[in-house]
């Protein structure tokens, strides 16, 4: 049975009212371990997150297999600053060269189109087996971002696929109340500090298994 499950529209608005009256202008990446574009709101919700956040950089992380040239010039005008395509083992996303092709034509709308060809995979708290390990990329993303599933539950790794580690839910709590939280704020340090014990760090291996990445015109 496909996962189906996606964030409801409600809350996905409480969070970026909450992100716009902290006067947030970082980064927004509506997914985790989904694909964006099978959302048929995504639109929309980016629309929202744009009018709320002016000065945010809102990026869609996808695979390209539905980026249209329609969809990407719809998703430009509702507010996409940046998409970051990958392509998998299956081979190249099927607009691709049609969107290339537009973007040579017409301009680049001042939105990035990176594409990438699996440059790194993530171990997805020890799912997927790889070999190496950048502990500081982690530590850094640490202070940097945070994670949120489609229930509200926020995690404190992107990595955590199975979501084992969870600081709080956006549903009943402020997402900046989250944030603040004693234990999560020594979990970062901890991790900042290599020093981490948690179960999904000790699983977790970064690993490097391609490395071609373009950036695309």
């Amino acid at each position: 049975m496909k996962n189906t499950k996606r964030m409801d529209t409600g809350l996905f608005h409480k969070i970026i009212d909450e992100l716009a009256a902290l006067g947030w202008s970082g980064e927004i990446a509506p997914n985790f371990y989904g694909e964006p574009l099978l959302d048929d709101r995504m639109v929309e919700l980016v629309k929202y997150a744009r009018n709320k956040i002016n000065g945010s950089m809102i990026t869609l992380f996808t695979n390209g297999d539905f980026l249209t040239v329609e969809l990407y010039l719809r998703l430009v005008k509702a507010g996409v600053s940046a998409f970051c395509i990958t392509e998998h083992p299956d081979g190249t996303p099927p607009f691709i060269n049609e969107i290339l092709e537009y973007r040579k034509a017409h301009g680049d709308d001042h939105v990035k189109v990176e594409y990438k060809k699996l440059t790194m995979i993530y171990s997805r708290e020890g799912d997927v087996p790889i070999d190496e390990v950048a502990p500081k990329d982690c530590a850094n993303a640490a202070y940097r971002k945070i994670g949120i599933d489609w229930d509200g539950n926020v995690v404190f790794c992107c990595n955590d696929y199975f979501v084992t580690v969870k600081l709080g839910n956006v549903r009943k709590e402020r997402l900046i109340d989250v944030w603040r939280k004693p234990y999560y704020k020594k979990l970062r340090k901890k991790l900042y500090r290599g020093q981490s014990k948690l179960e999904i760090c000790r699983k977790c291996k970064y690993g490097t298994v391609a490395k071609k990445t373009l950036s695309l015109p």
